[in-house]
Parts: structure tokens; sequence; C-alpha cells
């Protein structure tokens, strides 16, 4: 990993992917529709070394000239339309992005020949799930209640394919709801807590959930290591069957994220509020890590009470 090209690099996961790939010593390029914050920036003094090409991942001819003018040995693919709730609203520039970018991103490393492509998937792959069981990688994809999920799990198959017909280096990571430092997104469940607690709102989460859906929490830094792993584990053994679920293999109800956020903040007992329409079956979702742990030697570090509470001190 001397020369990289990451795609999203300037989004809360690639800049923290960015930054470390900078401190390990390798010379980054980043495409992506936008520059770096300054609140990202200020984070990330090492974003700086990072050279931002502006640029629509779907470009399939501005992709393949970026390859070839590095060249990049290894491909980090994070470029994705991420809020579920914009899936919603815009569902065809959604499957646009998330399923044709990835397409485009797939061919420009065939025809460059990179070493190693490192495409980010979702638990969202899954589908819609209920059963109180880890998720193993072999599992199909179900229908899910958003384009979001199926853009992903088109862009995954896409990649799963060209490994098996062409023989392309890529490993496909499946994470699990990643949060950490640097998430402005607030139409999700811990930047939204962090978001009304700090203004002091009631913790109104809003009508997408009725507080009972259990999901697995990953933290951005482990995300970041797994992503790592992955691509060492590509250029070591191929891009076959290098598919990852990259998760804590532990569920929490959302609610109680939302209540440990309020008892960290200043002890208080604020109790959740979500309308949610009432779910007559649970919505359940987390990843079994075996493989990972196994072929990878990666397993998240980072506990949840410990990833919540340095996002809670940086709000004081």
């Amino acid at each position: 990993m001397q020369r990289v090209l990451v795609t999203g690099g300037c989004g809360f996961g690639g800049s923290h992917l960015v930054a470390r790939l900078v401190r390990d010593g390798a010379r980054v390029t980043v495409l992506d529709m936008v520059d770096y914050t300054a609140a990202q920036r200020a984070r990330f003094p090492e974003l700086g070394q990072a050279r931002v090409h502006r640029g629509d991942v779907r470009d399939l001819d501005a992709l393949t000239a970026l390859l070839e003018a590095g060249p990049c040995d290894t491909v980090f693919h994070l470029a994705a339309q991420p809020l579920v709730p914009l899936s919603i609203e815009k569902p065809f520039e959604t499957l646009d992005v998330n399923a044709r970018g990835t397409y485009a991103v797939l061919e420009a490393c065939r025809l460059a020949g990179v070493e190693a492509l490192v495409v980010a998937s979702s638990g969202a792959y899954y589908g819609t799930t209920s059963t109180d069981q880890p998720i193993p990688e072999t599992a199909a994809p179900l229908p899910s209640a958003n384009l979001y999920a199926s853009g992903k799990a088109a862009a995954d198959l896409a990649a799963q394919g060209y490994a098996h017909t062409f023989g392309t280096p890529v490993g496909v990571c499946r994470f699990m709801n990643t949060y950490g430092p640097g998430d402005g997104n607030t139409s999700r469940l811990v930047p939204r807590c962090l978001a009304l607690l700090a203004s002091g709102a009631p913790l109104d989460l809003g009508d997408r959930d009725d507080g009972t859906t259990r999901l697995d929490f990953l933290h951005v830094r482990d995300m970041t290591e797994a992503y790592l792993r992955v691509a060492r584990y590509v250029v070591d053994k191929g891009g076959r069957d290098a598919v990852f679920n990259i998760g804590t293999g532990r569920a929490t109800a959302i609610a109680d994220v939302a209540r440990t956020l309020s008892v960290m903040f200043d002890g208080g007992t604020r109790k959740p509020i979500f309308r949610g329409e009432p779910r007559k079956v649970r919505s359940v979702k987390y990843l079994d890590v075996a493989k990972a742990r196994e072929l990878l030697g990666w397993e998240a570090s980072i506990s949840l009470e410990a990833g919540l509470s340095e996002l809670v001190r940086e709000l004081r």
C-alpha cells in the first residue's frame, strides 16, 4: 500500500482511513465530489498530505486516468450515498451512485491491474432481519425497506463477480453501524443523540423506528483497521472468497444506546422518544465475525461503552 486511491475519502469513514494511511507512509489520492471540512482538517492534520481530486466515482474515464497517473497499487472504494432517508427520497440517484459507481471502480481496477481493491459493503446487504442469531457471510440477501440496501447488495455481488470472472483482487467488507469522532450525520442514531443532548432538546429520535431494534455498533477506528487487514489479505491470497463481516458480533437495543448516552452526558435518565409504528416483529441484526478473526486476525477492540464515552467527553 505505497500508492493508494480512496474513493469517498472526504467522508466520515474516509477521513479516518486516509489519515491512517498517511501516518503509515502511503501516498494517498482521494476522489470525492467534496473537499475536507475545516473540522476534519483540524482533527486530522495528515489530510493535508493527501491529494484530493474532485470528481464523480461513476466517471470510468476519470477513474482510469487517476489509477494510471499514480500509478496506484491499492484502491479503497468508500464512495456512496449513505443516507437511508435520502435513498427513499432519491432512489435512482442512490442506486446509480452505490451500484453503478462500484461497477465503474471495478472495471477501472481491472483495466489498471491494481494489486488490491477493497469495497465498502454493508450489513444492509442482508436486508431486513429479525432472527436473534449472528449472520454469517454465506447468508443470502433478503428484501429491505430501502434502496440503500439494494444498491449495496448489487455492488457487493458485482465485486464478487469480478473476483470470480476476471480474478480481480477484490475484498468486500460488510460493516455494521459505524460510529465515532467526526460523524456529523444526524440521521444516524449516535450523532443525533449527541446533537440533541448538546442542545438541551428532548431525545426525540423521530419516526424511523419504534425503539425495539437491536443492532451491532462498530467504532470507526476498528473499521479503519479492518480495511487495512482486508487489503493485505487480498494481496496475499487474492480476491476469491475475500468477503468479510466486520462488526462486534453483539447486538444492542437502540433505546439502550440513547439511554446510555444520556447518563454519560450528565447523569440524566432521559426517556428516548421513538415515533415509529410499533413493530409486530422486532428488527435484529448483528454479524458473525469468526471469519475475520480467523483469517485476518482482526476483531473489534473498542467496546461500545468506551466508544460512546469518548464521544461524550468531546461534547464537554
